[in-house]
């Protein structure tokens, strides 16, 4: 008896140490081919179903949100899409974000298709394509763009089959329900479409690295499951977590088949909680409900992220790579408010870890020139994109990397100021106040017709030289950029024709223009949907104050621009500028000397700098120059 107690013991032991490194993992192998990395891929799913969660979000844009609101966490699982692949959109770059996603951040990725009509006169909601026609006509020009549609995304796969890398991909979602065309012929067609698809992925292009993924809602909708043979997994749209709800409904329709069941798109981050009575795979927060803590769409207020991410039944990203990890922090939008050009920045390496020894090192550099150490440092930096790498080293000699991308930026003139619009799009949450409120992760989005106009306040008379508009999918093809003294008249200050479809910037930089009122004047779309603009910023001065000013910034100068250590630099600086901030910083954009001018000519002694490039910078209100100088020994 004490023997077999001994054994029990140890067996309960070892039991419990494998069902805890379950969640430990390295999925993507380099060595491999797809399809053994998708056998590991899969058996990694069997040995945690029903013992942990995988954590999923849709689309990348919303990573630096979750990573800022869990303390560092990132979702395993990255939902794409291949909306925009047809001739008649603007291109799909999804397969090269979903291969970094899995080969270098070591995630799994998720496809599915919002797939437009092929034939080009409608969006995925339209009811102009006959499915079951289509089918029955393999002649038709229905038919041929059905396949011309279905063989582009099959390339796509097969550059991710080509990298090595395997995704769960879910075609035809939602068809139960009704709302897409796929859906509109009803089941057998759906079904004959879904195989379709299959044979022609699987056989003619020889696709072994997809996990197929049905959706099913149960006894919700009618059963359109198109066989055990051509799926591999099915999962519930915004389930039902009740006890008579979704997975009971999949226990009692497929509990035989040896499928296992996900959480294909949820609103609320899931309660890991329901382990305990429901095994879901995984939760996949759909795109911009993550953001969302209003009982409308998401209900996840910013604690619920944390406790969840932070919970330890959610797999996430940190599980599938093992070994010491570097984390930059957050990348930052930093607004340059009192002009002078630097900003001083909290770099953060505090979310970096290690499962083996301690981190001995932390070190910071732009383009190899180190700038800092240690966990928390502060450093300068001037207006501009900084790149900034994380290197930390552990006591067993390992060593890892992390990137942050740091923004220093002058406000726009439109920052935060009163705005009109023609319309907003319903019920999604993409209000008139987005596009001035510097966050290029929220947009405001119209209504679906033609024309739309989006008109800011900027308070008073600006003379405008530029003006940025970040844009949506939904952009214009033809719009005109309007100012006005009365928000009545309006002036033609540029105007652009026949732009490309999709998401793009439009920098539109030499404009002469003035008034205290401006506004973006759609008059054609890109496509179906309405206008939608992450960010509308204008760049300009008070009028009347440009001219002499800019003038007298040319008659700026410094003597000599080559000098040695502890020599004193002139600087002749017209009387107009002062008093002036001045900067002086090397070439990986530490700062080295800052301060004010007062004097027309001023002498500054270059005391602690290296030899090498440096720069001097002089600002005035919004304007700035750059002089550079060499220091030798």
């Amino acid at each position: 008896m004490p023997t077999r107690k001994l054994f029990i013991g140890l067996f309960i032991l070892v039991s419990v140490f494998f069902r805890t490194e379950t969640s430990k993992a390295q999925l993507y192998n380099p060595n491999f081919n797809a399809a053994e990395n998708k056998g590991s891929l899969l058996k990694y799913l069997n040995d945690i179903y029903g013992k942990k969660i995988i954590s999923g979000q849709m689309d990348d844009k919303y990573l630096a949100y979750i990573i800022e609101s869990t303390g560092g966490k990132s979702p395993a699982m990255m939902g794409y899409d291949f909306n925009g692949i047809c001739p008649s959109q603007g291109g799909n770059n999804d397969a090269a974000k979903a291969i970094n996603w899995v080969k270098i951040k070591g995630g799994i990725a998720q496809f599915q298709w919002h797939w437009i009509s092929p034939n080009a006169d409608g969006d995925f909601y339209s009811p102009n394509f006959k499915l079951s026609e289509a089918l029955n006509d393999t002649n038709s020009i229905s038919y041929k763009n059905m396949i011309r549609d279905i063989d582009l995304v099959a390339g796509e796969m097969k550059k991710m089959k080509e990298a090595g890398v395997p995704i769960l991909w879910r075609p035809l979602h939602e068809a139960e329900g009704k709302w897409f065309w796929w859906g509109y012929s009803g089941g057998d067609a759906c079904k004959k479409l879904y195989r379709l698809m299959y044979d022609r992925m699987v056989n003619k292009f020889k696709l072994d690295n997809l996990i197929w993924v049905w959706t099913s809602y149960g006894k919700t909708k009618e059963n359109w499951y198109p066989g055990d043979d051509v799926v591999d997994m099915i999962v519930w749209d915004y389930p039902d977590y009740s006890a008579a709800g979704s997975w009971s409904q999949y226990q009692q329709m497929f509990g035989g088949k040896g499928k296992m069941f996900g959480i294909g798109e949820d609103g609320k981050l899931t309660d890991p909680a329901i382990l305990a009575t429901q095994g879901w795979l995984y939760f996949l927060t759909w795109s911009y409900m993550v953001q969302d803590p209003s009982v409308k769409d998401g209900k996840n207020p910013k604690a619920w992220l944390k406790q969840v991410y932070n919970d330890s039944r959610v797999i996430t990203l940190d599980n599938l790579t093992p070994g010491p990890k570097a984390s930059a922090g957050q990348s930052q939008l930093i607004f340059d408010t009192d002009g002078n050009g630097t900003e001083t920045v909290q770099l953060d390496g505090s979310g970096s870890k290690t499962d083996n020894g301690t981190i001995t090192e932390y070190k910071w550099d732009i383009n190899n020139i180190e700038i800092a150490t240690g966990v928390k440092p502060q450093v300068s930096l001037p207006l501009g994109l900084h790149t900034i790498k994380l290197t930390i080293t552990t006591s067993t000699g390992e060593s890892k990397t992390s990137q942050v991308v740091i923004t220093i930026k002058k406000p726009s003139v439109s920052l935060k100021k009163a705005y009109k619009v023609s319309s907003t799009e319903a019920n999604l949450g993409n209000i008139a106040a987005n596009a001035v409120d510097g966050n290029q992760a929220t947009r405001w989005s119209s209504a679906y017709s033609d024309p739309q106009w989006y008109q800011i306040d900027l308070g008073k008379n600006y003379d405008i030289s530029q003006v940025v508009i970040y844009w949506e999918d939904a952009s214009a093809k033809n719009y005109k950029i309007e100012t006005s003294d009365d928000g009545t008249s309006w002036r033609t200050v540029a105007t652009k024709l026949n732009m490309p479809k999709g998401a793009r910037i439009d920098d539109l930089s030499g404009l002469s223009g003035s008034g205290r009122y401006i506004r973006m004047y759609g008059t054609e779309r890109t496509g179906t949907w309405g206008y939608s603009i992450f960010e509308f910023e204008v760049y300009g001065t008070e009028s009347g104050t440009t001219g002499l000013i800019n003038m007298d910034m040319h008659n700026l100068w410094i003597y000599p621009t080559i000098i040695r250590k502890s020599e004193k630099m002139q600087i002749s600086c017209p009387g107009s500028l002062l008093p002036a901030n001045y900067q002086i910083y090397c070439q990986s954009g530490q700062i080295k000397k800052q301060g004010i001018l007062t004097d027309t000519n001023s002498f500054l002694v270059i005391d602690q700098s290296e030899a090498g490039f440096y720069y001097f910078k002089l600002r005035h209100n919004d304007l700035s120059k750059s002089v550079k100088f060499v220091v030798v020994n």
